[in-house]
């Protein structure tokens, strides 16, 4: 357990996991789904154990307004989310001394990993998404029957100051903008690191087309590896192909 700055100041809660000899010449950052904690019901510290024992360190934690950290639900915004990634990344490269570090975000997450790699294309060993948002606009806006026509149809935002968005998430009217705008599905053409792509092809909350669009505009030696299900019926092969992206040597 633990805890680091954010860019702009907040406690953001983490757990840092390193191999038992203490040296990782890689580390990576696992960042969660929308609504839940750093933990992923479970899959993170399996990652995270599975990761050590192949000698590289983890850091998971807990997005400002969710778990442990600090912040409101309904303040957020994707710009506060991208710079926190940031801070986690830059805290486990000091922590660990790592020289090769990696991203994995899992749904809403995998929609900011992939932003953030196609902004900052350098910075990132290998990147690891797991059933990504690639449409922020169309999961937020458009199939959200709080919005008729890119236009709000409710007085609740300014009622109470949020939407509801499936249970303990909230979105405020920033973070609402905003999903016009940060929009992972037209940058994929920009990500420089390899990347790994697992999709459940039985997914109905983020359809497995979406990331096989994304697909068609990665480069050669990134994979696509579609389950029969969903990621979290298959965990042990998502954390068997993961472990082995990450740990890859050329």
């Amino acid at each position: 357990m633990g805890s680091f700055q954010s860019l702009d100041g907040l406690r953001l809660a983490g757990t840092l996991t390193v191999p038992s000899t203490g040296d990782a010449a890689r580390a990576v950052v696992l960042a969660h789904s929308e609504g839940l904690d750093r933990d992923e019901n479970g899959l993170f510290p399996l990652l995270a154990d599975a990761l050590a024992a192949e000698g590289a360190a983890t850091l998971r934690f807990d997005h400002r307004g969710h778990g442990e950290s600090d912040g409101a639900q309904e303040t957020r915004t994707f710009t506060e989310h991208l710079n926190d990634i940031r801070a986690a990344l830059a805290f486990v490269r000091t922590e660990t001394g790592a020289r090769r570090v990696s991203l994995v975000g899992n749904r809403f997450s995998g929609g900011l990993a992939a932003f953030y790699a196609a902004r900052r294309p350098t910075e990132l060993d290998r990147l690891a998404l797991l059933t990504p948002q690639l449409n922020f606009k169309g999961d937020y806006i458009d199939q959200n029957p709080n919005w008729s026509h890119g236009r709000l149809a409710t007085p609740q935002l300014a009622e109470v100051g949020y939407l509801e968005h499936g249970p303990g998430v909230r979105h405020g009217r920033a973070f609402l903008n905003e999903a016009f705008w940060v929009r992972p599905s037209f940058v994929f053409g920009e990500i420089l690191p390899p990347t790994l792509i697992v999709h459940g092809t039985k997914d109905t909350r983020v359809p497995v087309e979406s990331s096989r669009a994304a697909a068609r505009r990665l480069k050669i030696d990134d994979v696509l590896v579609e389950i029969d299900g969903t990621c979290e019926e298959n965990e042990e092969f998502v954390v068997e192909r993961v472990v082995e992206w990450i740990t890859f040597s050329e």
